[in-house]
């Protein structure tokens, strides 16, 4: 396993090197390990659900948007299955 990974995800030592790399990166900008660690969270959620949406017959991405392409009633389909895929809808990723 490489030294930056840890079972369950980052190590320690990786996540302090992120949220430093970060505050380097965006010096005005003061999120805290704990907030970086949820986006983090938030973004795998919603990389899976656009990742399982995408499988969905009907379904299209957009490159260039970085959005979902359906028809209305296979949105309603969607929706129906992921709840959580409603603010996709007319958002990019």
């Amino acid at each position: 396993m490489p030294p930056h990974r840890a079972q369950n995800g980052w190590s320690p030592d990786a996540w302090n090197k992120i949220v430093s790399e970060f505050h380097e990166k965006h010096e005005y900008v003061t999120f805290n390990k704990i907030q970086i660690q949820e986006k983090e969270r938030e973004l795998k959620r919603e990389y899976k659900i656009l990742k399982e949406v995408r499988k969905q017959s009907g379904v299209s991405w957009n490159e260039k948007r970085c959005m979902i392409i359906a028809e209305p009633t296979i949105w309603d389909n969607i929706i129906t299955t992921f709840p959580r895929a409603k603010k996709f809808r007319k958002k990019s990723f």
